[in-house]
């Protein structure tokens, strides 16, 4: 019997290999319904060659277009309240042009955190510490191309296949 040391989990072992990407020429109301749609948390935002140019998250759509929206609705309740209707309707049908007209590229995080293929857990976990906002992480080869993702519940799931925290009678 030899005693070897255990394999090193790598980020390629516990990472999400199928990713769903976007351009960043998509509408912001597209890539909101996928990353509804599907319950995901963030999307990596890559060129045509796959190369990560950024991430769109959650916390990008909530935080970048509620300011908008909130002057928004403050131009709408200041020409309300000033009874100036037409100039209500013509704020509304402005600010709605506006928002829909917003793309990826005008929200998204143009610097995201990224790990390497080859890097070990401890880095992703450390990642996860470090980074309190950042879910998912892309993984990327050599040439920055996504090849994967990982996110907090990649790195959980190891727990629940150990079947931690079940209650068996």
């Amino acid at each position: 019997m030899t005693d070897q040391a255990p394999k090193k989990v790598l980020v390629r072992d516990v990472m999400t290999k199928e990713v769903v990407s976007i351009s960043p020429d998509m509408s912001i109301f597209e890539a909101a319904k996928i990353i509804s749609e599907h319950n995901f948390d963030g999307l990596p935002v890559t060129d045509k060659e796959n190369h990560i140019i950024g991430i769109l998250t959650e916390y990008d759509l909530i935080l970048r277009t509620s300011t908008a929206n909130a002057t928004f609705l403050q131009k709408i309740l200041s020409e309300v309240y000033s009874k100036q209707t037409d100039k209500a309707r013509d704020a509304v049908e402005e600010n709605a042009r506006e928002i829909s007209s917003l793309k990826v590229s005008d929200i998204m995080n143009r610097e995201p955190l990224v790990l390497k293929d080859d890097a070990a857990f401890d880095e992703v976990i450390a990642a996860f510490i470090t980074h309190h906002r950042v879910n998912p992480i892309p993984i990327v080869d050599s040439d920055n191309k996504v090849v994967g993702i990982v996110s907090r519940f990649d790195v959980l799931r190891p727990l629940n296949l150990l079947g931690y925290g079940s209650h068996k009678k």
